[in-house]
């Protein structure tokens, strides 16, 4: 008598990452948003308040093609939200979500180098800009930490290198 031993297939295997994935969202307080489609589920992997309140701003994680995907949303309520971008299948991932002072903008920094803008009230791009040099991907630093100024015209950030310590204080100027 001969045992089979079952081989797991990429996408098996990639499904019972997204579970693991998944519920260690669930542990960590994010929720199911929704399904899309019958056996796709979608969950909340950060999400940001604008000051003062009155609109929010996340992002969502979910499978397709066979890879992990985010979308970016902005609007008055996580109900009424609109969807901004969806980032490139498995390729690109949004490492923070920063807002202007006024609520106005809001900023997603994409893949550790790239911000992305916003108008925050009706969604439509307001700048990109790449924070650090993207020399080579990933790139050799990243940048953490992204805050607007006070007046909203600058965004402050660490630059770091990647899986190094030796952080340095970084400034760009935000056209208005």
């Amino acid at each position: 008598m001969s045992a089979e031993r079952a081989v797991p297939s990429s996408r098996s295997t990639f499904a019972l990452k997204l579970v693991a994935v998944a519920a260690i969202g669930l542990a960590a307080g994010a929720g199911l948003v929704g399904l899309r489609g019958p056996t796709t589920p979608t969950w909340e992997v950060m999400s940001a308040p604008a000051p003062g309140g009155g609109r929010v701003a996340f992002v969502r994680g979910s499978t397709c093609d066979d890879s992990y995907c985010e979308t970016l949303w902005v609007g008055s309520s996580r109900d009424s939200a609109t969807q901004v971008s969806a980032l490139g299948a498995g390729a690109e991932r949004c490492d923070e979500i920063a807002w202007s002072p006024d609520g106005t903008r809001v900023a997603f920094l994409i893949d550790g180098y790239q911000l992305r803008m916003y108008d925050a009230a009706s969604g439509t791009p307001a700048g990109q800009f790449s924070l650090v040099a993207a020399d080579s991907h990933p790139t050799s630093r990243i940048a953490r930490g992204v805050t607007f100024s006070e007046t909203g015209r600058a965004v402050t950030f660490d630059d770091c290198p990647r899986g190094k310590s030796g952080c340095r204080s970084g400034l760009m100027a935000v056209p208005q």
